[in-house]
């Protein structure tokens, strides 16, 4: 498996070498260089396209939201991470769709446990995990007083309800009370976990609409009105999904 590219950026050097020593002591990632100012870390993106972008908030020659904008448009799969004293850029920064927000003083296993979130989510580990499962055209559904086959190919999403699952097919809308979780183990290539509480199928996806005012996303699906919910952290993978 390739190894997640890390780069850095923060102007302080003792930062950037905490920084450098915790993730090269992680297998399957790799810190590719850090940086003390915006210039430098732009270059870096250009130059080793990472995976993932540690950010300090204030460095000298630009705020790290306009740089996390800048490198936005230069790699928009870029998994940026926000470290930084300042607790107040909190919403800008995930306006921006930034992955995690860590401050200061550095926790290091706070760092390993977004690293390892981050992996779990890149598209090459989503679709291994999604390869795992064998193919099905069917599965059975356990409802109230009977059991009913559905054709997993109109199934639009799966959505917990409180103790039921909803499950949105293009004509019709079953409830069991078969977990998320438990039909997730079971549905084969195709579906992914949008949300904790959605499973969609990402060959029925038709739109991904920015909700204003949310920390959410919302999915429109083909042949059907209702959406889903989609979390900002699992975009990059989605949109990956799609288009692979």
């Amino acid at each position: 498996m390739t190894p997640i590219r890390i780069i850095a950026a923060d102007d302080e050097s003792g930062v950037l070498f905490l920084l450098g020593s915790i993730i090269n002591k992680l297998d399957g990632v790799q810190f590719v260089g850090g940086a003390e100012n915006a210039s430098d870390t732009l270059q870096l993106v250009k130059e080793h396209k990472p995976d993932i972008a540690l950010l300090d908030i204030q460095l000298p020659d630009m705020i790290g939201i306009e740089l996390a904008e800048r490198l936005r448009e230069q790699k928009p799969d870029l998994y940026i991470v926000f470290i930084t004293a300042y607790k107040d850029y909190s919403l800008d920064a995930f306006r921006l769709y930034a992955y995690d927000y860590i401050l200061k003083p550095i926790d290091r296993e706070r760092v390993i446990t977004t690293i390892r979130r981050i992996q779990q989510q890149t598209p090459e580990n989503v679709l291994s995990k999604l390869a795992s499962h064998l193919q099905i055209s069917r599965m059975s559904l356990n409802l109230a007083n009977e059991r009913v086959v559905v054709n997993v190919n109109k199934i639009c999403y799966l959505e917990k309800n409180g103790r039921h699952t909803l499950i949105h097919c293009v004509n019709e809308q079953l409830k069991t009370r078969e977990t998320l979780q438990d039909l997730e183990q079971r549905l084969g290539p195709g579906f992914f976990r949008s949300h904790k509480s959605y499973i969609i199928n990402v060959e029925r996806v038709d739109r991904v609409v920015n909700l204003k005012g949310s920390s959410y996303y919302e999915v429109k699906f083909k042949d059907y009105k209702s959406s889903a919910l989609l979390s900002r952290d699992r975009v990059h993978t989605l949109m990956d999904l799609i288009e692979s």
